[in-house]
């Protein structure tokens, strides 16, 4: 149940906390933290999935689908911001979108 998979998407985020609480929410853990002088960076993981979360003045907006499964009994936390609820894409498979704290959206999709 919930994300399978994707080699690693590399994030830029103005709103470090708030950033954190959204892949925390998604169920992503650190498994390395970096950084000095104030910039703080990392990588999160869930499962076979990973992220690069580092701390910018300014980030670009991008969109990453991950493979998952089990998005009906998906429990997602707090922080997370929902932006489309579970429901069948007009290419076959079933996914829900939810948008991070500077804008980006990200795609949970699932395949028959």
């Amino acid at each position: 149940m919930g994300i399978n998979g994707i080699g690693h998407i590399y994030a830029e985020t103005t709103q470090w906390e708030a950033s954190v609480a959204l892949w925390e929410g998604l169920g992503f853990s650190f498994a390395e933290h970096w950084g000095s002088g104030g910039h703080r960076a990392g990588r999160l993981v869930n499962n076979a999935a990973a992220v690069v979360l580092a701390e910018v003045a300014e980030s670009p907006a991008f969109n990453v689908f991950f493979d998952a499964a089990g998005l009906e009994r998906l429990q997602l936390g707090k922080a997370v911001d929902l932006t489309t609820p579970l429901e069948d894409t007009h290419w076959g498979t079933r996914w829900i979108r939810v948008t991070d704290p500077d804008g980006r959206t990200f795609a949970l999709e699932e395949k028959p």
